[in-house]
């Protein structure tokens, strides 16, 4: 018997919903190739099931409702038939006729009565006509292929599928890959000990699982790829050992060695969450606002600057540069690696001459850990300009400072008084790299402004307070009393974790500043 083609339209796929009967497939799938898969390849794994299904369901519907109707076959009366083009309605031949057509020799009219209960007549023992091609036999496959139905709905079926086998707690997921966890291979706390002691030989890590296996020693006749995501899944539930690797790559580092602010949030990019009125902003300060880069912000595509090539530009502010990070935001996020799920991705940055920085990824709180040295040794200062863009290998990350000619120039410079408050002067700096003017401040000593810190993050003051503490300082740099927006933000965070749309906000809408134009503000005589 002959088929008619099967065609899943695209809102079937579109409004595809994964149940419990898919994931116990892909469970038993799963089992049947006794290797951890990817989401993709059980996404298409059931892509193909479900095509078998509804292929299957329609052949158990055409055998049940009669012949197919084509125009080639002939049909006798009493015959039951049924029509694809109509939806698949059926019905039972009540005559058959020689057709009156000279040019169509041996042309039979049916008239079929259908389930509708109305009367239609159709063509038979026509040789030539189009729905005699609408066929395939048994063997043949569908035309809806799997491989279509990734390339045109892949990521939405793999979001759906990702969600719904989080759920199953029978199934484990390690750097992308999943199997079912009662068949894995049970590594003891030797083993994990051993593990330990192979990491802390190469300084913590990171090592990807077949390093640690070999000096394990492991003896098993099971597959290879069951034996080494069998022993990331007992590293993974060890508080010891943390996953460090970007997406797609598993590698293990000792969380005891992870230097510190990798761990922990440093003090000077932690910020206290303050409400403040986003309505007051206007388009001058948001455009300000999202050209920033600051972390805290959160990203406006409708104000955001448009980068020039492949890189992206960022100016330092005074948080990160004290700690050695830098932001990790809408713009500088693509440029730097990513994972799955690990909270932190050790990589290597590569910097113009070369030279290589072991450096991590901070997901969870959005910054890039490990550049204070190279800060250093480049005599960058908050408001100096970096630029970054991508290596030449996969996960390759190339980092520059924008340098110029060594030079002393005079540069806002923060000073601490003798009453331990803080204290802005324009003095002259020996200056090596470009510097955004309004974020330029030197710091000759950081130590007392370290101090200043810890103090203030048990009792801090108001944020009004401090900034008009700072204003004040920074009003008498300029004879006429007025300070830029800007450089306001970038002052206040010198001693302040502060985002720019809190400081923007207050200065719009408190009466304690008055506008004098293009950002700039000074003062008001009620303050």
């Amino acid at each position: 018997m002959a088929f008619v083609d099967i065609e899943l339209s695209d809102s079937y796929w579109q409004s595809l919903e994964i149940s419990q009967q898919d994931i116990e497939y892909l469970y038993t799938y799963l089992l049947e190739k006794e290797k951890p898969l990817p989401s993709i390849d059980l996404a298409s794994a059931l892509i193909q099931e479900r095509i078998r299904i509804e292929k299957k369901n329609l052949k158990e519907k055409q055998q049940k409702n009669g012949d197919i109707y084509l125009p080639e076959k002939t049909y006798a009366v009493g015959a039951k038939v049924q029509f694809p083009a109509l939806n698949w309605a059926s019905g039972e031949v009540t005559e058959v006729r020689e057709g009156s057509n000279p040019q169509l020799a041996g042309l039979q009219v049916l008239t079929v009565a259908l389930e509708t209960g109305e009367s239609r007549q159709f063509a038979a023992n026509l040789a030539d006509h189009k729905l005699n091609q609408a066929l395939f036999s048994d063997e043949d496959g569908s035309s809806t292929s799997a491989e279509d139905v990734i390339d045109a709905y892949g990521d939405e079926i793999n979001a759906k599928l990702e969600a719904k086998l989080d759920e199953n707690k029978d199934l484990v997921r390690i750097g992308g890959n999943w199997f079912p966890k009662s068949l894995l291979i049970e590594f003891n706390i030797g083993h994990l000990n051993l593990a330990e002691a192979v990491l802390d030989m190469y300084s913590g890590g990171p090592l990807p699982v077949e390093d640690l296996l070999e000096q394990i020693d492991v003896e098993t006749d099971d597959p290879l790829e069951l034996v080494k995501f069998s022993m990331n899944y007992a590293l993974q539930e060890d508080p010891r050992f943390d996953e460090v690797g970007p997406r797609g790559i598993v590698k293990w580092f000792l969380n005891r060695l992870e230097p510190e602010y990798v761990r922990e949030k440093p003090l000077q990019l932690n910020y206290t969450n303050v409400d403040y009125d986003r309505s007051a902003l206007d388009e001058d300060m948001l455009i300000a606002e999202q050209r920033l880069d600051d972390e805290l912000t959160i990203p406006d595509p409708k104000y955001m600057r448009r980068e020039k090539g492949n890189q992206v530009t960022v100016t330092l502010n005074y948080p990160h540069w004290r700690v050695g990070t830098l932001p990790l935001t809408a713009y500088t996020r693509p440029f730097f690696p990513t994972a799955l799920e690990t909270p932190r991705v050790k990589f290597t940055l590569i910097d113009e001459e070369g030279e290589e920085i072991s450096a991590w990824v901070v997901r969870p709180h959005n910054y890039i850990y490990g550049l204070r040295e190279w800060f250093e040794a480049k005599e960058l200062i908050p408001g100096s300009i970096i630029h970054i863009k991508p290596g030449k290998g996969p996960g390759e990350v190339l980092i520059e400072a924008e340098r110029k000619r060594t030079n002393r120039e005079w540069i806002r410079t923060l000073l601490m008084g003798a009453d331990g408050g803080i204290v802005f002067a324009m003095l002259k700096q020996n200056i090596t790299a470009n510097f955004n003017e309004r974020m330029a401040i030197a710091i000759p000593t950081t130590d007392s402004l370290d101090e200043l810190w810890k103090r203030r993050s048990t009792n801090q003051k108001p944020m009004k307070k401090v900034m008009m503490e700072t204003m004040q300082e920074l009003a008498k740099l300029n004879p006429q009393g007025q300070v830029h927006a800007v450089e306001l933000y970038a002052a206040m965070n010198c001693i302040y974790r502060c985002p720019p749309g809190a400081v923007f906000s207050l200065l719009a809408s408190s009466p304690e500043f008055a506008p004098v134009g293009d950002l700039y503000y000074r003062l008001s005589e009620q303050s």
